[in-house]
């Protein structure tokens, strides 16, 4: 199964809904919204493929009209899920493949995702883990102690065995003394991570987990999603999850894995997002997704040209900031590597004249040069050497390149912004290694 299409149609305040997910590929999907938008309805809606009985259980029957539907779509097979009025609720007329039916797991939020409901099975199960445990009838499950002791940057969880009962496997930490504490007994955030690997081992293609970070505290938050990312290159699996926790978001990739949720009027659109983008909407924060340093105003301002006439499409939120000389620029990109103050160090560059290409900072791969000398001393040469030079002034006794480039401006002879087309168009060739970089750098990676 590759290519998955969703379509929700008047339900609840949704009325209408597509989600299209490409199975073939592995990786995150992480969701975020507003409260209300449809997000845990999405959930539903999905694990509603594998659970007919899902919003019968989970949903009042006023969030349906006889208009409402889902249709799933798996590689050009349709299920279609109607209006039913003998039930008051979404029925399927169609016998469903159990290859479709196994193609999603998915765990809804409290009160009823199988993480608040855990406790039955394994008490009823508990003598013969007792027994086990007691006759050294056990396994250590590696991959899930390496996970949880990577999540909670612990090595609490080296003790752990797996008991298999009935052809199901339960976990406990066996103690020193021979006493041991059962899954069920930990707590929930540790018995959600659990679950969620025994999910994962599964045959589900896709895995949706509403409010991811409902029992998990901030430390374990931002160690997830490097797990989960290892996972699903692992078992070839896409996880899709719904948070509002930042400690998470901030882990994600920005440029593939995050998506904003949003509602107007019911017509919902699921768009990848950045992270400062989905920071502000959700909280109100302004933060920015990337960083240039840079030299001085004047660069500044070329390079604002630059990606106005070259980077259409800007995704990511950016932040030009002006630092002095060429060291400055470099020393503060490579503080920000050390301590990461401004962001990760690979979403920060520096742009520098071309006059500092000699120098032995510029070596840096993160550090990236204008192919003129500067704006300033560019324009002074072409006054010269440009018989169709379109800035005159009758003055001739210039100082130097700055006091020519001030002139220009004061006499108003030419903008700053004139200037700037100006040695674009002369120097359009020679841009174009840097406008690649910063087309990669800022542009939307769709």
């Amino acid at each position: 199964m590759t290519q998955f299409k969703i379509t929700l149609e008047s339900i609840q305040h949704l009325a209408h809904l597509t989600l299209d997910l490409d199975l073939s590929v592995p990786g995150l999907v992480c969701l975020v919204g507003r409260n209300g938008t449809g997000k845990t309805t999405l959930v539903r809606a999905l694990r509603n493929l594998a659970n007919a009985d899902t919003f019968i259980s989970t949903a009042t029957p006023h969030a349906f009209s006889t208009s409402s539907k889902i249709t799933y779509v798996v590689d050009g097979v349709e299920v279609l899920f109607d209006f039913d009025r003998r039930i008051r609720s979404l029925n399927c007329r169609q016998a469903i493949p159990p290859a479709l039916r196994n193609l999603i797991a998915a765990e809804l939020p409290i009160p009823h995702g199988s993480r608040f409901n855990y406790f039955k099975s394994a008490s009823e199960a508990d003598l013969d883990i007792r027994k086990a445990i007691a006759l050294g009838v056990y396994v250590q499950p590696g991959e899930l102690i390496d996970f949880l002791n990577e999540i909670y940057c612990s090595n609490r969880f080296s003790n752990m065995v797996e008991v298999s009962v009935k052809g199901k496997r339960y976990y406990a930490i066996v103690k020193g003394d021979g006493t041991y504490i059962r899954e069920d007994y930990l707590s929930s955030g540790e018995y959600f991570l659990i679950n969620l690997y025994r999910t994962i081992k599964g045959t589900a293609q896709l895995i949706v987990i509403d409010e991811i970070d409902i029992s998990l505290d901030a430390a374990a938050q931002a160690n997830l999603s490097r797990c989960l990312r290892s996972f699903c290159a692992r078992f070839r699996c896409k996880i899709l999850f719904t948070t509002h926790s930042l400690a998470l978001m901030r882990q994600i990739d920005d440029d593939s894995e995050l998506f904003f949720m949003e509602n107007l009027n019911g017509q919902a659109s699921i768009r990848l997002t950045s992270y400062s983008d989905a920071k502000a909407r959700l909280f109100g924060f302004i933060g920015w997704d990337r960083y240039i340093l840079t030299e001085d105003e004047v660069l500044l301002g070329f390079l604002k040209a630059l990606i106005g006439k070259f980077c259409p499409r800007v995704f990511f939120r950016y932040k030009i900031i002006p630092m002095g000389g060429g060291p400055q620029v470099v020393n503060l990109m490579r503080q920000n590597e050390r301590e990461q103050f401004l962001a990760d160090p690979e979403k920060v560059i520096s742009i520098l004249d071309g006059d500092q290409k000699n120098e032995k900072y510029c070596q840096d791969p993160r550090v990236h040069m204008i192919p003129i000398e500067s704006v300033e001393k560019a324009l002074y040469v072409y006054r010269e050497t440009d018989p169709d030079f379109p800035f005159v002034s009758e003055r001739k006794d210039f100082t130097g390149y700055k006091d020519f480039h001030y002139h220009l401006q004061q006499k108003k002879i030419a903008t700053q912004e004139e200037i700037f087309q100006y040695l674009i168009e002369k120097n359009d060739v020679a841009l174009q290694d840097l406008v690649a970089v910063l087309q990669y750098f800022l542009v939307d990676p769709a």
